[in-house]
């Protein structure tokens, strides 16, 4: 990178070269490197080991990591991860509000707010579930520039859930929908965080796992907060969520390689409750969420 399109900075430093995922697990690139920008302290991967955008389209990206485009199984396996939001959500409430999903796949968190959200709006380029999508009723754009050219405006509640690290160019990701937002408007935005406690446990098999040619950035609850806020944000809060037990971490010591939700013996509820919350207090989750603020009206 000649310099860095986050924060302008011009030191790059190498932090990680070698293998990376390539789509579902089991099938590397190798030779890809990572770079991380010493201003803002973003990692970004190699762009020619990155996956090309029309893939997004397509929905060849989904058939690489193995998701289905047929859509009453692609709501399933989506369904999962929109537990985690809501969870996050937490208090605020969505009632009679406008809500935004951008990269909202086949519309899972659309569909669990619908009964309660004044309206719905999705962003999604891939052109199967933007088929399905149209086909029930909601209002949806292939990408935010189309929504900020058709003067969507006075969103109350925007949403993207793991999509930042995808896009060319995250610092004007959250301008497009800063400027969709009314003010005081609200985001949540979530990632993988690259502080996951396996990256510091296993240090030589975890990195190929967890970076891949489908994430062009890599962030931290410091470079995150630096990306809105240099976006024109106010940072509210960072939620910190650990979406595996404790079985998952000691399956990947013991055999190197991911199990998922995979149950051992002896490891009950309670061991994993207190698992997620010693991952989550210590900044140490698999994943970030950040709630974000549109500034008010002067």
């Amino acid at each position: 990178m000649s310099s860095c399109v986050i924060c302008g900075g011009s030191d790059f430093k190498l932090i990680y070269e070698g293998a990376v995922r390539d789509g579902a697990y089991g099938t590397l690139r190798h030779g890809a490197s990572i770079d991380e920008c010493m201003q803002c302290g973003v990692q970004k991967l190699a762009e020619k080991d990155c996956t090309p955008a029309s893939y997004y389209e397509t929905g060849q990206y989904r058939e690489i990591l193995k998701q289905s485009l047929v859509i009453s199984k692609a709501v399933l396996e989506q369904d999962d991860m929109q537990r985690f939001t809501l969870d996050v959500l937490g208090s605020n409430t969505l009632r009679n509000m406008s809500m935004l999903d951008v990269g909202c796949g086949v519309g899972s968190l659309l569909d669990m707010t619908r009964s309660i959200s004044g309206s719905q709006i999705g962003i999604e380029p891939c052109a199967p579930y933007l088929e399905s999508l149209t086909k029930r009723g909601y209002r949806v754009f292939p990408s935010l520039s189309d929504a900020v050219k058709d003067n969507v405006k006075g969103i109350d509640w925007a949403f993207s859930i793991q999509v930042i690290e995808h896009v060319d160019n995250p610092r004007e990701f959250l301008e497009e929908i800063l400027s969709l937002l009314k003010p005081g408007g609200k985001v949540l935005i979530s990632t993988p965080n690259r502080n996951d406690i396996l990256m510091s446990l296993l240090k030589e098999e975890f990195p190929s796992f967890f970076y891949r040619t489908q994430h062009r950035w890599y962030f931290n609850d410091d470079s995150l907060s630096e990306c809105a806020e240099l976006a024109g944000f106010e940072v509210i809060n960072i939620h910190y969520i650990h979406r595996y037990g404790l079985a998952n971490t000691l399956l990947w010591l013991k055999e190197k390689s991911p199990k998922g939700r995979n149950k051992m013996p002896g490891i009950d509820s309670m061991a994993d409750h207190f698992w997620k919350g010693y991952l989550e207090n210590n900044k140490q989750s698999d994943t970030i969420y950040i709630e974000l603020k549109a500034p008010e009206n002067d």
